[in-house]
């Protein structure tokens, strides 16, 4: 009789982890009520103090140490504002890193720019920044770097760049809502930083962006062109430049606000959750979490990121033993599978594009990326049932070659989140 789960064995966690996503209770049922009753459901013809929306953008731009904060209406449309902000136009280059959701080289097209896909470091999956140095040339006119899983970049090494080529830097923080470096939160470090809040990350009201920044001119730029062209304090019907409507909705700043009053304690239990689990892990041997680095002092997290290593399974690949933890009832992934130039919109159509080597990137998303959702962090005991599991293959491998031998690991076994 089979005891893995994926050869019809008992499942190790028969339920499934726990989960309670999103996390309310009358705090946003109040504010829901308050926005409703009060029938000014967007945030044109409210000042700042009565402004669901501006009120939060002022919390979150506290939360991050930053001067200004502009609220858009999702993650994609916070990129393309800074990016059309700092001037990107057609032909400019903008460097990412080759393991992002696609949205961090989309939001560059769509502005008619040039994303040009660089490595990652092997111990951290953040963009390499030697590799990055090495993509600029004369036609570079940004850099997007991407806080992967909510694992921050190396931001004293990117700043040097960034200040030795006189080039501006977006974060993409969609990953990283409570993520610290060298004590201050990831966004405003360098030129701006962007956020989601659609439903998998760590702080959402179903949909939603924010912009965080120190500069006041770029600041004018964003909130012009996110505004209809209207420059803060003019006419409604006061333009100035060609711009769209990306604003975010009342509800959703009033959503925001009640939710990033329990960011904090959620933070919290995340890291815990994340530590006793690497801990645990780190004893057995197998799955490595990333590369500490004491300048991290505070992890937010998207996807808990592990490597795996085949040596640990005799040589099994990473896609068998991903399979046999989902059929215990553990939903681990691959990240989002490929490298984004890897994606149907960059080999399958005219988007234009530039590659410059990405073994690291190529071998993490093909072999080694183990990931689990944030949300699953919250609940202590879901890291006790994902040991289980773990020790249950580990302690039959014998099945675990069966497994690899059907075949099966050949289907699709991503289980990509968006």
């Amino acid at each position: 009789m089979a005891n893995l789960a994926a050869l019809g064995g008992p499942r190790a966690a028969p339920d499934g982890l726990k989960v309670d996503w999103p996390q309310t209770g009358e705090q946003e049922r109040d504010a829901v009520l308050r926005t409703l009753e009060r029938g000014e459901w967007c945030r044109l013809g409210l000042s700042d103090e009565e402004s669901q929306v501006a009120l939060f953008e002022r919390e979150w731009a506290d939360y991050h140490d930053s001067r200004y904060c502009i609220a858009v209406a999702n993650g994609t449309i916070a990129l393309m504002c800074t990016f059309w902000a700092l001037g990107v136009q057609p032909g400019d280059e903008v460097i990412v890193p080759a393991v992002t959701f696609i949205a961090s080289a989309d939001a560059a097209v769509l502005c008619r720019g040039v994303p040009v896909f660089v490595d990652i470091d092997p111990q951290t999956y953040q963009i390499d920044p030697d590799a990055l140095e090495a993509a600029i040339t004369h036609r570079t006119k940004a850099i997007c770097i991407v806080h992967y899983g909510g694992y921050p970049c190396d931001l004293d090494r990117i700043k040097t760049i960034a200040d030795t080529y006189s080039l501006p830097v977006v974060e993409d923080c969609a990953h990283a809502q409570g993520t610290e470096w060298r004590g201050r939160k990831v966004g405003a470090h360098i030129t701006a930083g962007c956020f989601s809040f659609q439903p998998s990350k760590s702080l959402t009201a179903g949909e939603g962006g924010a912009i965080v920044l120190d500069d006041p001119d770029l600041t004018e730029r964003i909130w012009a062109f996110h505004n209809c062209g209207r420059p803060k304090g003019v006419g409604r019907y006061d333009h100035h430049i060609v711009g769209g409507n990306f604003r975010m909705s009342e509800w959703q700043g009033a959503i925001l606000r009640a939710q990033l009053a329990r960011l904090p304690e959620q933070t919290s239990r995340r890291m815990d959750s994340a530590a006793s689990l690497a801990l645990q892990l780190r004893q057995v041997g197998g799955l490595e979490p990333l590369k500490p680095d004491e300048r991290i002092t505070q992890r937010g997290y998207y996807f808990l990121v592990l490597r795996y290593d085949p040596g640990a399974f005799r040589g099994v690949h990473r896609d068998v033993f991903m399979r046999a933890m989902q059929a215990e009832g553990i939903p681990v992934g691959a990240g989002y599978g490929v490298p984004v130039h890897r994606t149907a919109t960059y080999t399958e159509s005219n988007t234009p594009h530039r590659v410059l080597p990405c073994p690291n990137a190529e071998h993490a998303c093909a072999n080694e990326q183990l990931t689990l959702g944030n949300h699953w962090l919250l609940e202590g005991s879901n890291a006790r049932s994902f040991m289980d599991a773990y020790s249950k293959i580990r302690a039959n491998m014998e099945e675990l070659f069966i497994l690899a031998e059907s075949g099966e690991e050949k289907r699709s076994l991503a289980g990509v989140a968006r």
